[in-house]
């Protein structure tokens, strides 16, 4: 659900200082495009390719393979793939899942860490 490699990786890489803002603009981002998109139909392939990317910088993986299916569909022609409550409650749940043990991955707490992968 949550690569939690991607978020040591990142937080090795800028430190929790650096990270933190960050994570809370792609968060405030994703949130933003996702309750746009029963408003936005024209753009609805390219909207989906953008939350994935946001997500996958955070670690979002099942998000992510979510966007990546409905994407697919869209592109087959499928209008009806997109299911936006869907992915809202997709995302809510892992971003629930993801403030939860955030603050274990970025203070290098080893035990936060085997519990937070396993989310």
């Amino acid at each position: 659900m949550i690569d939690w490699n991607r978020v040591i990786e990142l937080r090795d890489e800028l430190g929790p200082e650096e990270l933190l803002p960050i994570i809370d603009m792609i968060l405030v981002e994703i949130e933003a495009h996702l309750f746009a998109l029963d408003s936005r139909t024209l753009h609805l392939a390219e909207d989906l390719h953008l939350l994935r990317g946001l997500a996958l910088n955070i670690g979002f993986t099942e998000f992510c393979a979510q966007c990546l299916r409905a994407e697919q569909q869209l592109a087959r022609g499928d209008q009806t793939a997109l299911a936006p409550a869907a992915l809202r409650a997709s995302f809510g749940h892992t971003k629930q899942l993801f403030l939860r043990d955030l603050p274990h991955v970025m203070d290098g707490d080893q035990g936060g860490q085997a519990a937070a992968r396993a989310s």
